[in-house]
């Protein structure tokens, strides 16, 4: 039984592999002639859910309610999150050529994104990558109604139940019993609840004894995951969109393989000091590299310098990690601490250490 841990460096090396994976993939979307294999980036996504399965069924365990769980998860992000959308939101506001969104960058718009729900507020995300916002946080409030029902030790049966019946429905069923279809766009987790499910699997064998038999179960669920993740990726998600199903399955493939590496001890020669450090930095490089990178400076520079594609592909990499670094420095670790701890006060919860949930 591998013994837990407040934090596996693992999983901040594949935050960072992860986040660089998608900014490179949208510095070369738009540059057919120029993805070399970049394409495949456009699953860092998928990576980053599987992450967050296994990370939040971690953490679940380590509070005494709901409430506190929220407080974590609350002073975790938003501070990060409301940065990177205020200052994307300025940065259209003063680009207004530039800004190829279908609706205005009206302030109520602003003021919807500021909530992670702006989907179902019937508003666009002002920039790309917050879709992923949403989906994380229907995972969290999942997590929450388990755990406040007491049924998290049921979560494996519950997950699998659900995949099973989507699965049966997508392969089976489709033409006849539609009752699945708006369930896609009315929770948009469904869809990506595979990749969460896988996470919270790896966790459970991580911490299984040596020999126990439920592994061949566990396994078993992991195989379910990826079947009926690749049924469903037509639903939702850009990665089968982007790279046809071959290539997709190929990439959801190799990250179960990384996790089966984690779990099993075998991927500490992903730790360094520079994927630690992508992984440090990896919410508020992912937050905001879109816009300013792929709509303001690699065609603006492109458009009135000489400058070679890649070099401008490592200014304009350069810009967007030393603003991450800024965010996570000044934004992300003090802001987390302080606000955590004032909350807790607040609503009378016990004052946790300054390590991260």
């Amino acid at each position: 039984m591998t013994a837990k841990v407040s934090r596996y460096k693992e999983l901040d090396a594949l935050r960072g592999i992860a986040a660089m994976a998608v900014v490179f993939f949208h510095f070369t979307m738009d540059y057919p002639g120029k993805k070399t294999g970049f394409e495949l980036g456009v699953t860092g996504v998928d990576l980053f859910f599987i992450i967050s399965g296994f990370v939040i069924f971690m953490t679940i365990g380590k509070v005494s309610s709901s409430k506190e769980f929220f407080v974590n998860r609350f002073t975790r992000l938003f501070p990060v999150y409301w940065t990177c959308v205020t200052f994307t939101y300025i940065l259209k506001a003063v680009t207004p050529q530039l800004v190829t969104d279908t609706t205005p960058v009206s302030f109520a718009r602003y003021l919807a994104n500021l909530t992670m729900f702006q989907y179902y507020l019937r508003f666009e995300d002002i920039d790309g990558p917050y879709w992923t916002m949403l989906v994380e946080m229907l995972f969290y409030i999942s997590i929450a109604i388990l755990f406040s029902l007491k049924k998290m030790k049921y979560i494996v049966e519950i997950g699998a139940a659900i995949l099973g019946i989507a699965l049966i429905n997508d392969l089976l069923l489709q033409h006849y019993f539609h009752f699945l279809i708006g369930v896609h766009k009315a929770f948009p987790l469904f869809t990506h609840f595979p990749l969460f499910f896988a996470g919270i699997v790896f966790y459970k064998i991580m911490h299984l004894n040596k020999g126990d038999k439920q592994q061949f179960y566990l396994y078993g669920c992991i195989a379910l995951a990826y079947i009926t993740k690749l049924a469903l990726a037509d639903n939702g998600g850009p990665g089968v969109g982007f790279l046809g199903f071959p290539k997709y399955a190929m990439c959801l493939a190799f990250y179960f393989l990384l996790f089966i590496l984690f779990v099993n001890g075998l991927l500490k020669f992903i730790v360094n000091r520079v994927t630690l450090f992508f992984g440090k930095i990896s919410f508020p490089l992912y937050l905001i590299h879109h816009y300013l990178s792929i709509r303001v400076m690699i065609p603006m520079l492109l458009k009135h310098t000489p400058i070679n594609y890649w070099i401008i592909c490592l200014i304009t990499l350069t810009t967007i990690i030393s603003l991450a670094t800024i965010v996570s420095y000044t934004i992300e670790t003090p802001c987390e601490r302080k606000w955590n701890d004032w909350l807790r006060i607040r609503l009378g919860l016990p004052l946790r250490g300054a390590s991260k949930s």
